[in-house]
């Protein structure tokens, strides 16, 4: 089952504020966009309330019921045909549901035409009593696909005992651009505005964790050799971590003098009676002294095998530890050669350089000089030294020769402490055996292969230190 990344701090704090910013204002763009419509609205139903009082104080009946308008509404477009303003003083029919309004007077822009009004209007009509409705219908010009925004006002006149229906009405087309002008403008302002809070969030988010980020540097820098605390001058919520850091690091450094140094007396310790032995074996003539030999030969060498790895694992751990790589393969490939002058020897060295292996100088030393002087040893006059550099902050060393090489099966055993594949060659069999702990002690990786040239090579994995 895979495990879950944790979500960034930055990203989630970005994102708490987007999740309140972002309705917030979808909220404020529709209350704004809905006071918008009702105050255009507004503006808009004032002239033709205007127009309705206008006609009921202009109109007239005569003694037999002819209505007449005494005077004309001011406005021109009411004389136009289909110009967009329309008034009408009718009646309609009771019961009748989607009907027309039966005209008594139009304006002349009606072009003869009636206006259609639901039944619902017509009942808030005359629920109103003689109070304005407003509503919606469809204009006389089809072709346009006109819609009327209507005032209507339902009133029984001088001299009539039934009562008419006094409008004025008007293209609200005007009203419909104006409202989604108003939208998109909104829209446009609301989104910049809410993609600007959003990056000032970030912002101001990325500047108050600043310390933090700071902070994490500084460890790096530690672990990296490249300091020995972190140091800095933090924020009250942040310095008693910095403090606490610098107090593990320093505990953490403790730990290992304290590790070396156990190690160092028992090792000394041991040699003591094991070099006594040894001269005591040495200065006997029988067999028995000669098993005494070998066997406090052996013990020595297991002794030295062991505090090497011991103290290897203890600086392995350690934090701030650097060895620059270049001097080191440089001197073993200007060495070799004057060793193994027999052989007339070259040693090709490629492959990236300034390196900076995250471990001990003496650790370094003896894995890449293990491994070069066991290929000076068997190869025929060949060497090929080639580091490479990854991304994961690790390196790989290959040291290839031409020498006779080894079975896969070989290459295990030649790993294994104290394992011998040549008894005929001196050595204690613990070379390759030291550098495959070293590597472990480091989280790195040591294998053998097969070359291109039919000798062995040897890969080593080591962790760099990485530029900050």
């Amino acid at each position: 089952m895979s495990v879950r990344q944790p979500r960034s701090l930055v990203s989630s704090l970005v994102r708490a504020a987007a999740l309140w910013a972002v309705p917030g204002m979808i909220l404020t763009a529709i209350t704004l966009t809905w006071l918008s419509q009702n105050s255009t609205y507004r503006s808009f139903d004032e002239p033709l309330e205007s127009a309705v009082l206008g006609l009921i104080a202009s109109v007239e009946s005569s003694e037999s019921g002819i209505l007449r308008l005494s005077r004309e509404l001011p406005d021109p477009r009411y004389q136009r045909a289909l110009s967009g303003k329309y008034w009408l003083i009718g009646n309609v029919e009771d019961g009748s549901e989607g009907a027309d309004i039966v005209p008594i007077l139009s304006s002349r822009s009606l072009y003869g035409a009636s206006l259609p009004i639901k039944r619902t209007e017509i009942s808030e009509l005359a629920a109103q009593d003689q109070a304005p409705v407003r509503f919606t219908t469809t204009g006389p010009d089809i072709d346009a696909g006109e819609t009327l925004r209507v005032v209507a006002r339902q009133v029984i006149l001088p001299q009539m005992d039934t009562p008419v229906i006094v409008l004025a009405a008007a293209d609200r087309a005007p009203v419909v651009r104006s409202t989604r002008n108003f939208i998109m403008t909104a829209v446009t302002l609301l989104a910049g505005l809410t993609v600007g809070l959003t990056l000032a969030v970030y912002a101001q988010v990325r500047l108050g964790l600043k310390p933090l980020f700071e902070l994490g540097r500084r460890i790096a820098e530690v672990r990296e050799g490249q300091a020995v605390a972190v140091e800095g001058v933090y924020p009250p919520e942040i310095a008693p971590l910095a403090k606490e850091l610098n107090s593990l690091i320093k505990h953490n450094k403790s730990v290992v003098e304290r590790a070396q140094t156990h190690v160092g007396n028992l090792a000394h310790a041991l040699k003591t009676p094991i070099a006594v032995l040894r001269n005591e074996a040495a200065s006997a003539d029988t067999t028995p002294s000669d098993i005494v030999a070998r066997q406090t030969e052996t013990m020595a060498e297991q002794v030295d095998h062991h505090l090497r790895r011991a103290r290897a694992a203890a600086r392995g751990q350690a934090i701030g530890v650097r060895t620059e790589m270049d001097p080191v393969i440089d001197g073993l490939v200007r060495t070799l050669p004057r060793i193994y002058r027999d052989k007339d020897l070259t040693i090709d060295r490629t492959g990236e350089t300034k390196l900076v292996f995250r471990g001990h100088p003496r650790d370094f030393e003896d894995m890449v000089g293990n491994l070069m002087d066991n290929a000076a040893k068997w190869t025929k006059d060949r060497i090929d030294v080639n580091v490479k550099m990854h991304d994961d902050g690790f390196c790989t060393i290959y040291i290839s020769d031409n020498g006779p090489g080894l079975t896969d099966e070989e290459g295990k055993i030649a790993i294994q402490r104290g394992a011998r594949l040549d008894e005929a060659t001196p050595g204690s069999g613990l070379g390759l055996s030291i550098v495959d702990d070293l590597a472990n002690a480091y989280k790195g990786v040591f294998t053998l292969s097969r070359s291109d040239y039919g000798g062995l090579k040897a890969e080593l994995r080591l962790p760099i230190v990485k530029e900050i």
